[in-house]
């Protein structure tokens, strides 16, 4: 799962001004990933260590940041519909927070009932990264690198 700012083509641009716009866009995308690791929901940390790895880059024609091959990424970002979890992750989440398994069924219970609720975390970064570009200036990129 990933975000990215697309950008129309700028190879005919000169070298310095690509890379002002570049590095421009690339700090908004780490001010964004800075605040979707200030909001990513935590057990293990592997959605945390999986969003810190993939840093900003310049990846066909967008800058793009995000999470890298997390199966649970979305289901946390957007939640689900009710759906019967398996068990096991749930029975090894409980006794990892609760010292108690039988907790794990219950949250499978509860899954199948309502769901996952969401706990967005991507999309408040893209949200910082839309406000950081509207609030600094391309131009000054492109200055300093002329």
């Amino acid at each position: 799962m990933e975000t990215s700012v697309e950008y129309e083509s700028i190879d005919d641009y000169p070298q310095k001004v690509q890379q002002g716009i570049y590095t421009y866009l690339k700090d908004s995308a780490q001010a964004g990933q800075n605040m979707a690791l200030e909001e990513v929901p935590e057990d293990r940390g592997t959605l945390r260590k999986s969003l810190a790895q993939f840093v900003p880059q310049e990846r066909d024609g967008s800058i793009v940041w995000g999470i890298g091959g997390q199966p649970h990424a979305a289901p946390m970002e957007y939640g689900t519909d009710p759906y019967w979890a398996p068990i096991k992750p749930l029975v090894e989440w409980a006794e990892r927070v609760a010292g108690d398994p039988g907790l794990g069924y219950y949250v499978q219970w509860k899954i199948a009932q309502e769901g996952i609720d969401a706990q967005p975390y991507l999309r408040p970064g893209a949200e910082i990264q839309e406000e950081w570009l509207k609030s600094h200036d391309v131009r000054t990129y492109i200055e300093d690198e002329l």
